[in-house]
């Protein structure tokens, strides 16, 4: 049920539209500051926030790529490598409308996905933000959701220009990621699933679970009949049979145990294609698609796509 919510929240809310995220003041002390979001209201934040809490599951890799820490992050988080790395033992990890602990943390910032049921609860405790996960018309990343992303919390925490310095520098940085595959795969066809407890969910990209490091970085098509029926069937679950309606040379399967051999040959047997081209993603890795994850899921992937071809 947890990985439908978050898919939901990442998924549901890609909405291409116009971003307002800017600001418009700053205190005689400088210490608060005036901004716009994305639904044109106005909201006094710190200017150096101290206590953030961050519910999107994209945003706590990118407030450490922009040099913060966090007090509090989603729930989902758990035992995701980018966040231990960057924020060891000290973050506190909070069930969305959990506002006992959101209160103990005693944030001074509040930054969730749009809409949050739980939002002027939130609102009450400390400035609160929301974030339609889109890819922002006005955004200078645009179409790249995932940049986008970056840009808004690099406004909302004064850190835009630095935001647009990385997100300026990763695009030079895929071209790099790119080169090290033995053999380009922009003539290829990919598949990401994330696996369920009732069978597996297939992923459009920009989705996170991958998809940013297989569509955007490395250049991978996805199957029209694929693409077709996620329009149509955004939260299906599907059987490793139910795959084999699309085509595909390479299929990535985000799950709990990423050397179940047993899955990547019923994943293969299905598909008619190698094994070897079946590639199992750590799917508590995989949630994020902040900067710090897309670049370690490319460099996996790159890895496992030259085993592959050896």
């Amino acid at each position: 049920m947890k990985l439908k919510i978050i898919m939901l929240l990442t998924a549901v809310l890609i909405l291409t539209g116009c971003s307002s995220f800017r600001e418009i003041d700053v205190s005689d002390d400088g210490e608060t500051r005036r901004i716009t979001t994305e639904d044109t209201s106005e909201i006094d934040v710190p200017s150096e926030p101290k206590n953030i809490v961050l519910f999107r599951t994209i945003d706590a890799g990118n407030a450490a790529l922009l040099g913060f820490d966090v007090s509090g992050v989603n729930s989902g988080l758990e035992n995701n490598s980018t966040v231990e790395d960057a924020f060891g033992a000290d973050v506190t990890y909070l069930e969305p409308g959990d506002i006992d602990s959101l209160k103990e943390i005693n944030p001074d910032l509040i930054v969730t996905y749009s809409p949050d049921e739980y939002f002027e609860e939130y609102q009450k405790i400390a400035p609160a933000i929301r974030i339609t996960y889109s890819s922002g018309i006005m955004s200078p990343f645009s179409p790249r959701a995932y940049l986008t992303q970056l840009y808004y919390l690099g406004v909302i925490l004064n850190k835009e220009d630095e935001a647009n310095r990385i997100g300026d520098e990763w695009e030079a940085e895929t071209t790099v990621l790119k080169r090290e595959l033995n053999e380009q795969v922009d003539d290829k066809q990919a598949l990401v699933a994330v696996e369920h407890e009732d069978g597996y969910l297939l992923y459009n990209e920009y989705m996170s679970y991958g998809t940013e490091a297989v569509y955007d970085v490395l250049g991978f098509r996805m199957d029209s009949n694929a693409k077709s029926d996620l329009e149509e069937n955004l939260f299906d679950v599907k059987q490793p049979e139910d795959f084999n309606a699309f085509e595909t040379d390479y299929m990535f399967v985000n799950t709990a145990n990423p050397d179940n051999t047993a899955l990547q040959e019923q994943f293969a047997e299905m598909l008619g294609i190698p094994v070897e081209q079946v590639i199992l993603l750590n799917k508590d890795d995989y949630i994020t698609n902040d900067l710090i994850s897309v670049r370690k899921q490319t460099e996996y992937i790159v890895k496992k796509i030259n085993e592959a071809g050896e």
